[in-house]
């Protein structure tokens, strides 16, 4: 009896054992960071979709295809309303876990690198410092009774709409609104908020005022990142932001212009310097924005734009496709040329929701480092290449050492 229990567990065991060597190398062929940084990818190219059915992607064991049909068998002229949703399966058989994508529009797009002006009006008037207003009971600040702060977006007053600086005094010395509380709507960190405000009656102007500084425009130099075959373009890889506020401009309409660089101030630690470029409003208007969003400026350029001259045709490349090591930047760092610079990918982040820190890249060209110490302001927007194709922007530059920098996928940028 002994004997035959102890040839059973050695049976047992003998099994237990073969099961885990099987499980192991299944384990070993399963790329699992690749599985990881799709799960974290909701946007795909067309080539990269084709690139998950083959059969060694994700090892011998796991095999990807279209849910209720094959990956490679899809038609490509449904691309653009597309968002299949991708089955990984154990041995082809096994269901372990699904995932619904989109497919990007544009597999090839024109990279640019072109320094481009920008002028931008907002919706409203964005406020950006008090003014005191000399009352008969002295000097009175609005922004010390915290009805209106700093960064807040005035859009209208007594139901009229704000269109620009001019329209507050008009408003608010209307005969009808004379001496009373009116009410104001403004957006604060993007919540709309309705309250009432009493204007002062300056006795030096002898006009009716709310006492802040406001603006209605912004203005600035960046760089285009991408064209599509439709003519609309991304830039910046950022949302621009008011210099005095630091918040987002609430866009109104704005224009792209031709800009040359007349000089860079280089950057160093503690100092990210800058390019200084030029451009003239109502000349060389190269398009018009329509977005200004976490993830750039977007628009649409003339159909006979200038910027196309200094772009080149490049395939698009997914964040499955971005990888840790070599790659190019373009840029224009002097007058309106267009120059093709060294730098490494770095690091690489996981992403489940869009973000302008997708990767840590650093300058390693001795030509732009000679030129600009690295990466300076005006520079956010220059294309990311590697293996000839685009799979980003630079966006922000490292304070502390301006040879190193963040980018953003370009799928976030194509999406908008």
């Amino acid at each position: 009896m002994v004997c035959r229990i102890n040839k059973k567990n050695k049976s047992i065991l003998a099994i237990i054992f073969f099961v885990l060597i099987i499980s192991l190398v299944v384990l070993s062929g399963i790329p699992f960071s690749r599985l990881d940084t799709f799960s974290n990818c909701t946007f795909l190219t067309q080539s990269e979709l084709l690139e998950i059915s083959k059969a060694n992607y994700f090892g011998p064991f796991i095999r990807a295809s279209v849910k209720n049909g094959i990956i490679n068998t899809i038609n490509s002229e449904i691309y653009d309303s597309y968002e299949p949703e991708i089955e990984f399966k154990l041995f082809n058989l096994i269901p372990i876990k699904s995932k619904r994508i989109k497919v990007l529009r544009s597999n090839k797009v024109l990279a640019s690198g072109s320094a481009i002006g920008l002028v931008l009006k907002t919706e409203g008037v964005l406020v950006v410092g008090s003014s005191p207003v000399s009352t008969l009971e002295g000097e009175k600040d609005a922004l010390v009774d915290g009805v209106l702060k700093i960064g807040d977006v005035i859009t209208q007053i007594e139901n009229e709409t704000v269109e620009g600086v001019s329209s507050i005094s008009r408003i608010i010395n209307e005969e009808n609104n004379k001496n009373k509380e009116l009410n104001i709507k403004i957006i604060r960190k993007n919540k709309e908020i309705n309250t009432k405000i009493k204007p002062c009656y300056d006795v030096k102007s002898e006009n009716y005022k709310l006492g802040v500084w406001v603006r209605d425009d912004a203005s600035g130099v960046g760089t285009l990142t991408y064209i599509d075959e439709n003519n609309r373009f991304g830039a910046l890889g950022h949302p621009i932001c008011d210099s005095d506020t630091k918040s987002k401009i609430s866009l109104k309409e704005g224009k792209v212009y031709k800009c040359s660089v007349l000089g860079v101030n280089k950057g160093v630690s503690g100092d990210p310097g800058e390019i200084k470029g030029f451009f003239m409003q109502g000349k060389n208007e190269q398009g018009v924005v329509e977005k200004n969003n976490a993830y750039g400026i977007f628009g649409n350029v003339n159909k006979d734009n200038e910027l196309v001259n200094n772009s080149s045709q490049c395939e698009v490349g997914g964040r499955m496709s971005v990888k840790p090591g070599k790659a190019q930047i373009r840029c224009c760092v002097e007058g309106t040329n267009v120059e093709t610079f060294d730098i490494e990918i770095i690091k690489t982040n996981y992403q489940t929701y869009s973000n302008d820190k997708s990767m840590v890249i650093r300058v390693t060209d001795n030509r732009l480092l000679e030129k600009t110490g690295g990466i300076v302001q005006g520079m956010s927007g220059s294309p990311i290449i590697q293996n000839g194709k685009i799979v980003g922007a630079v966006t922000h530059v490292f304070v502390s050492d301006p040879t190193k920098g963040f980018g953003v996928y370009i799928d976030w940028m194509l999406d908008q």
